[in-house]
């Protein structure tokens, strides 16, 4: 399903048919994350949901999700892994930032507001970024919150989905995988140098 808003649409956004080719490659890579952090879920944590509210099962899903990525994706060719405070970035090329994130009907992502959160919806570039497009690879559940029912990357400006890309078809990894041991420290700033500025200043010390 595509949900375009050329009303939103951006000249600095890359178009879907433009992200489709650069992210073609690592579709079934995302499927893999997306149905092993819920298979995870399913496998090893849903038998205590009584004592699990739903941000608990969304932490743990997601958690689960960025151990895969970062196993998966750490070492390709033209894509950096980098850690930010609370999250995993993706970096395909330097042209998309993609992150993870469960996500509502609409395809918006569901996420606390935070200085940093406000800015990505807004494809605002996070201190020390170069310009690019700013996307989520999300999970849609069912009303009963038993299955995933729908997977996409999803570019959101503002409260507006301007393109998605569907991930179809569902991963043979059901199993947890083993503990990452990374070949050398993963870096925690981001990476390009940010200039400096009052309003960076202020944004890495909230």
């Amino acid at each position: 399903m595509l949900i375009a808003n050329p009303t939103f649409a951006s000249p600095s956004l890359l178009s879907r048919e433009g992200a489709l080719n650069l992210l073609e490659p690592y579709i079934e890579i995302l499927n893999q994350c997306i149905d092993g952090g819920w298979s995870a879920w399913k496998k090893d944590y849903a038998h205590k949901s009584h004592i699990l509210d739903a941000r608990s099962r969304a932490a743990i899903v997601y958690a689960e999700i960025f151990h895969r990525a970062l196993e998966s994706f750490q070492g390709l060719p033209g894509v950096k892994v980098l850690l930010r405070p609370g999250s995993l970035m993706v970096y395909i090329g330097d042209e998309i930032t993609l992150r993870f994130k469960k996500m509502k009907r609409s395809g918006r992502c569901s996420n606390i507001r935070t200085v940093i959160q406000r800015r990505f919806l807004a494809q605002l570039q996070l201190p020390g970024m170069l310009d690019g497009t700013l996307v989520h690879a999300g999970y849609e559940l069912d009303d009963l919150q038993q299955n995933v029912i729908r997977k996409a990357v999803v570019c959101q400006l503002g409260k507006e989905v301007v393109w998605d890309i569907e991930i179809t078809g569902a991963s043979a990894e059901l199993v947890s995988m083993p503990p990452v041991v990374p070949a050398a420290p993963l870096p925690m700033e981001p990476r390009f140098v940010a200039k400096g500025s009052k309003t960076d200043a202020i944004e890495k010390r909230g």
